[in-house]
């Protein structure tokens, strides 16, 4: 059994994860793991496990966790909060958790870094592209006089990504890359 160093707690983490969401409350989780009996995750990934997010965010330990990567395991379902019988919000916990990790400039995994390249170029988590049609033609949106689609101000939009941090999300991974 490991043992804990408690002078490496974070004692003011709860605050931390409730400024960023007021909706999570893992100081109130008691532990019934009806969280992560109902997640989908943990079915995949048996050490993704919400109630142990809670309790160790409550405590100030999750440093651990954070450098693990499994907080980007979620699915973002929402199950654990459905199930949750005191309204702890475990996703909220978890969400906060993995800014808490970018802050740190800790990069998240490959694919969302590319989604939110896509989001900041394009405004969809893909590039727009043509489809085929039965004929095996490939036609854009334009061919089928379709309105365009996605962002109309595309700056507008990236500025507001800065705001909301997409930018340093992007710096993280391309320093991680440069390594």
């Amino acid at each position: 059994m490991d043992i804990i160093e408690y002078s490496s707690r974070d004692k003011e983490l709860v605050n931390k994860i409730k400024a960023i969401s007021s909706d999570a409350k893992p100081e109130d989780c008691y532990t019934c793991v009806k969280c992560t009996n109902g997640c989908p995750a943990n079915k995949v990934f048996s050490e993704f496990a919400p109630h142990k997010f809670q309790i160790a965010a409550t405590m100030g330990l999750i440093d651990d966790i954070i450098e693990s990567g499994i907080l980007w395991k979620c699915y973002n379902c929402f199950t654990c909060g459905a199930r949750c019988p005191m309204d702890t919000a475990p996703a909220f916990t978890i969400a906060s958790l993995t800014n808490i990790a970018v802050n740190r400039g800790i990069a998240p995994p490959k694919a969302m870094t590319a989604m939110i390249q896509a989001i900041k170029n394009y405004g969809a988590i893909q590039e727009p592209r043509e489809v085929t049609t039965t004929d095996f033609d490939f036609v854009s949106r334009d061919d089928l006089d379709l309105p365009p689609k996605g962002i109309k101000d595309i700056a507008k939009f990236q500025e507001a990504l800065k705001i909301v941090g997409a930018d340093q999300v992007l710096e993280i991974k391309a320093s991680e890359e440069e390594k």
